[in-house]
């Protein structure tokens, strides 16, 4: 599959409204970003799950999961043209909806992916242990720093629940550890903004920060970027969350020092199956959890490790 290129909002509320009729046994999917190897990866998961299993799957996206109003929320949007569109399932990776009363409810079976959400009633969520994958991040720094080590974390975006909970994790952790958080900033949406905000929060500790927790793939490549100006010998250990290209080099060159991995094709293949197998009447759980792998210099030619690259390369 070829990478979608980041098109316009305007677009997209196009697309989805002028798409090809969808028949009654088809599931509808939205997720939460088209921009990004792992939004990419989740939807080639789901592509080959329907392919597999016989169902058509139409698939949108908005450009990210920059949280907006009822009114302004694109993603909102997307599923409600897709399901009067004749949709009859629905996997969805929500977007915050702001100023929501009470929880939204469709009258299709629907299937969370990627987050869990209490503003959508939903079957099942498919999703990573964020709060767990966190604590992970911290554990790599375990017997490496000496207690009172100076830790950072720059986050995303206080509405996304995925990565607050891995932020949260990876906090609790270092502080379980007697390590002292001394950065805790926001980074926000989109390609350059990380990288901006990067520059500004930990300009004042260069060689004075220890190690540092990213949250997802761009706020990842954002810090990497910043800290390019760094001489070696001051940068943090950075560990960073979710494959994006160049990430493997990243870590062989020390620039990244470890790198927790999600499944999003594992996921996005996960959720497909959930579905189909409650339309033919089978009892689902609750709750799904994709596990994650944590890549480090040390273990980059571990079998299950190269598994892992070679299907978030894919």
């Amino acid at each position: 599959m070829h990478a979608r290129p980041a098109l316009s909002s305007a677009f997209w509320i196009v697309l989805a409204l002028s798409g090809a009729p969808l028949h009654a046994q088809d599931i509808a999917a939205v997720l939460a970003g088209s921009r990004g190897s792992y939004w990419m990866t989740v939807e080639k998961g789901i592509t080959q799950a329907g392919a597999e299993l016989g169902v058509s799957i139409a698939i949108r996206s908005p450009v990210d999961d920059d949280p907006r109003t009822v009114a302004e929320n694109l993603q909102f949007k997307m599923v409600q043209s897709m399901l009067e569109a004749g949709a009859r399932s629905l996997i969805l990776a929500p977007i915050p909806v702001h100023d929501l009363a009470t929880p939204i409810r469709y009258d299709v079976p629907v299937i969370l992916i990627d987050r869990p959400s209490t503003q959508f009633t939903a079957l099942s969520t498919v999703s990573t242990d964020n709060y767990g994958s966190g604590r992970a991040a911290a554990q790599t720094l375990k017997g490496q720093l000496p207690e009172g080590a100076r830790v950072g974390v720059v986050r995303l975006a206080p509405d996304v629940v995925s990565t607050t909970a891995r932020e949260n994790g990876f906090v609790d952790g270092v502080r379980a550890m007697g390590f002292e958080l001394v950065v805790d900033a926001y980074a926000g949406h989109g390609i350059r903004e990380p990288e901006m905000a990067a520059t500004t929060a930990l300009g004042p500790y260069r060689g004075r920060l220890d190690a540092l927790f990213t949250p997802n793939g761009n706020v990842t490549l954002g810090v990497l970027r910043a800290l390019q100006s760094w001489p070696p010998a001051e940068r943090p250990r950075l560990i960073g969350f979710d494959y994006r290209p160049g990430f493997e080099l990243s870590l062989r060159d020390g620039n990244l020092y470890a790198l927790v991995m999600q499944d999003p094709f594992r996921m996005g293949y996960t959720a497909v199956q959930q579905l189909v197998a409650f339309r033919a009447g089978q009892k689902i759980p609750r709750e799904v959890t994709i596990d994650v792998v944590v890549v480090t210099s040390a273990n980059l030619h571990d079998p299950g490790v190269r598994a892992a690259l070679e299907r978030a390369r894919d």
